[in-house]
């Protein structure tokens, strides 16, 4: 029986031994190389688009052999996106990664570049393993075969623009904010994004803000369509002019690829005076009516403060003085005078000299008057003094007479275009010769008035010397003459010792000439101001109200057909037409409309124009020859910013991981955040509320999500209850109008209670327990090993099958391949 037993045990032993050499066998016929990497059926090419992620998943196998823990690589250099999440799954129970008898897909995430430009590029996918032999361990790869990469749609570049410009308030010599809005108009990101103002000195304006390069947002970072409101503290200085200035916002920044950019943006801004200020007006000038080489004369002008406040500290500065002319009667740089209160009046001496060079004729003298308000502000008033020098005769070096015009006087004051209006003046011969045959005309090409008489001049047989005439010439001007002080150019001839003097030309000014418009101008209708009642969300109805000012002084607007349009048909009317008629809007009138609009539905949160276009008719409008239209049309562009709703959405929250929750302990929660709307979501941020806070603070930044763009967040709470503990996680985010959103979902899960210590547990063993006890065999020896026959009996036929197909199908191939 003994010898039996000892038979029977080396009979099993050698099947053990037969068995493992036989598995030796499979296993190295298993780990034979590849040939290469082949795509299951058809792959299509990839499409990618600017911004967004596109997920791929690749069907692959060998040709031949097998690939145990691939290692892949999805080439990215110089290509216009990045890679994540490369992976690999297979859907066939085998030790294998990579086979020839099972597909295996090969999936990754390409994020394209919101730069990306139009074309097609060729990806790369390298697969790198090891082989273990006898000999040694070698390092091989295979390439896939290339994936076309379209991209056959491009995003707007960036573009920075400056509106909604405030300047509330400047006046001269005080601090105001200057306030504009800077809008990324385009559909990529601006980054890296600075501003600077430039032109203050030149507008007379000063910043009180040291920095010159301003980011653009705390990040230096201005999304598609976003906005960015400005404010900068300026002063005006004291010397600045009232009136519209000019300054140009430079903006500079880059794309994703780091290349530079830069828009400018010209603003204007309006300095106003101070209202409380004085005013001084010159009234009028005087001096000796004769002026001759070597007098000294006192030239004295009279000013007068119009203002409502005390001009102070008046200093007076005479311009065009020298040899030539005059020459200063004072020693001091300036003559000072005593202040003017508000509504009073001075008189200017300013002592002079006319040199003894002096040229006989009318000459020109400039005069600044500076003078200081309460805030100690310089204000200036300039006014121009015409003196006349004459020779001692009253006769220049040829002969000719010293004759000046002066006294000008019209009638009427106030006269219309097209009306007969009588110009006076006095013809002063002021030397000692007597003029004759004096003839008085209109100037050859005088264009706006005409004369009324049909004589050609006006004659005056003769004129003593140091004698004056009175002349009036009869005159109208023309329909379309301008508002206002106009020159009426006149010539005038005589005889002089026997001489023709001629080429003799004066400009006479008339003055406050009205223009009534009929047949001379035509009215201008424009949009002076407009405001929206209601949110222009998308699919809300607002009411659009705008106002129709007709900016002509005398002529009135009729007939008036206002059209209001917008080509993307994002603001439709809700009821009735899209157009409506104003029968009249007098001159200098306005006239106020509301419509009542509606946002479509889909609408992304950008500005859109609307178009209103106005058709009128007026007093004495002529019909157009080619189109036998009467009257005119004028189209007014108005930029309405819309705004989309925004669909963010939370899925697959989930508490824990492997690990049981347990109370008062760290443990991960995790969620997929989508933006499902078309604008980016920015600075998201997540944080929880009820019973369960955040382990890292107050809550979680999560950053910006391009519209359409999932986010798998994971963050750390603590739950502070036990059994069931309900939870709700906020997300926060800034919508695309900047607005801050919060959006909830709840969840909940079993939370357990904390593990307690055994408080008889001393740290040391029983003395009556066995440390470490003898473990009972699982299975009885001769249970054990007749299991071992039974599959030694049957796995030793199913592997000699397997090898032998393997063998067969190797050489099957071999075979068609030859």
């Amino acid at each position: 029986m003994k010898t039996a037993k000892k038979i029977f045990v080396a009979m099993l032993m050698a099947v053990l031994v037969v068995s493992n050499f036989s598995g030796s066998l499979i296993t190295v016929k298993a780990s034979d190389n590849p040939n290469g990497l082949l795509f299951v059926g058809k792959v299509e090419d990839i499409k990618g688009v600017p911004g967004e992620t596109v997920h791929v998943k690749l069907p692959v196998r060998t040709d031949t052999g097998y690939i145990k823990s691939p290692r892949i690589t999805v080439k990215a250099d110089d290509m216009p996106f990045t890679v994540h999440n490369v992976t690999y799954s297979t859907d066939a129970a085998s030790p294998y990664d990579i086979s020839y008898f099972a597909t295996t897909y090969i999936e990754f995430d390409l994020k394209v570049k919101e730069s990306a430009k139009i074309g097609t590029k060729k990806i790369s996918i390298q697969v790198a393993y090891t082989t273990q032999s006898d000999d040694a361990v070698e390092n091989k790869s295979l390439d896939l075969p290339s994936l076309n990469f379209i991209i056959d749609k491009e995003k707007e570049p960036a573009q920075l623009t400056v509106g909604s410009i405030e300047f509330d308030n400047a006046v001269v010599g005080t601090e105001v904010d200057l306030k504009f809005t800077i809008k990324n108009e385009g559909e990529i990101t601006a980054q890296n994004a600075y501003f600077t103002v430039e032109g203050y000195k030149e507008a007379g304006l000063t910043p009180k803000y040291t920095k010159m390069d301003q980011k653009i947002t705390s990040e230096a970072k201005l999304g598609p369509g976003g906005t960015y409101n400005v404010s900068l503290p300026v002063e005006v200085l004291k010397n600045a002019e009232a009136g519209s200035k000019s300054l140009s916002v430079k903006m500079t920044f880059k794309n994703e690829n780091g290349e530079s950019l830069s828009n400018t943006s010209l603003i204007y801004v309006n300095i106003e005076s101070n209202t409380d200020s004085p005013k001084i007006e010159v009234v009028s000038t005087k001096n000796a009516s004769e002026l001759k080489a070597g007098d000294s004369f006192n030239l004295v002008t009279t000013i007068k403060n119009s203002g409502k406040s005390v001009a102070k500290n008046i200093e007076v500065t005479v311009g065009n003085l020298g040899v030539k002319g005059f020459l200063p009667g004072f020693t001091t740089k300036t003559i000072t005078v005593a202040d003017v209160k508000a509504g009073g009046k001075a008189d200017i001496k300013i002592p002079l000299i006319v040199s003894n060079e002096a040229t006989a004729e009318l000459k020109e003298v400039p005069i600044t008057i500076a003078y200081k308000d309460a805030a100690g502000v310089v204000l200036t008033t300039t006014t121009t003094a015409y003196l006349e020098v004459v020779a001692g005769d009253g006769v220049d070096s040829e002969g000719k007479p010293n004759v000046v015009i002066s006294n000008v006087s019209q009638s009427p004051d106030s006269p219309n275009s097209g009306a007969r209006i009588d110009v006076s003046f006095d013809l002063e011969n002021k030397s000692n010769v007597d003029i004759t045959d004096i003839k008085v005309s209109l100037a050859s090409g005088e264009a706006n008035f005409k004369p009324l008489n049909s004589d050609p001049y006006v004659y005056v047989s003769a004129l003593k010397g140091n004698r004056k005439t009175r002349i009036t010439i009869p005159v109208t001007t023309i329909e379309t003459i301008a508002e206002g002080t106009n020159g009426l150019n006149i010539t005038y001839e005589y005889k002089a010792s026997g001489k023709t003097i001629t080429g003799n030309t004066a400009t006479l000014y008339v003055q406050n000439i009205q223009n009534t418009g009929i047949g001379a101008s035509k009215p201008k209708l424009i949009i002076s101001d407009f405001d929206t009642e209601g949110e222009l969300r998308a699919n809300n109805v607002f009411k659009f109200k705008f106002d129709i000012k007709n900016t002509h002084t005398s002529v009135d607007a009729r007939n008036i057909k206002v059209t209001v349009t917008q080509a993307e048909n994002i603001f439709s009317v809700t009821k009735g037409s899209n157009n409506f008629y104003i029968t009249n809007i007098p001159a200098g009138e306005t006239a106020t409309n509301t419509m009542e609009l509606r946002v479509k539905s889909d609408a992304t949160t950008k500005s859109y124009p609307i178009e209103i276009t106005m058709e009128y008719e007026y007093e004495g409008a002529q019909a157009n020859p080619t189109t036998g239209q009467t009257g005119e049309t004028v189209k007014e562009t108005i930029n309405l910013q819309a705004i989309e709703n925004t669909r963010p959405a939370i899925e697959n929250i989930g508490v824990g991981s492997w690990d049981a929750v347990i109370v008062n302990q760290p443990t991960p929660l995790t969620f997929d955040f989508y933006n499902m709307g078309k604008s980016p979501l920015n600075n998201v941020r997540a944080t929880v509320e009820g019973d369960f806070t955040v382990s890292t603070g107050d809550m979680q930044y999560i950053g910006n999500i391009q519209a359409g763009s999932p986010e798998y967040v994971e963050m750390e709470v603590i739950p502070s209850v036990e059994g069931q503990a309900k939870g709700t996680l906020v997300i926060t985010f800034e919508d695309s109008n900047g607005e801050e959103v919060n959006f909830t979902k709840e969840f909940e899960t079993v939370v357990q209670g904390e593990a307690l210590p055994d408080p008889t547990d001393n740290g040391f063993p029983d003395p009556g327990i066995n440390v470490n006890p003898v473990k009972s065999p699982i299975l009885p020896t001769l249970a054990f090993v007749l299991i071992q026959i039974a599959i030694l009996i049957i796995g030793i036929p199913l592997s000699r099958k397997m090898v032998l197909q393997l063998y067969r199908r190797k050489l099957r191939k071999q075979e068609e391949a030859e």
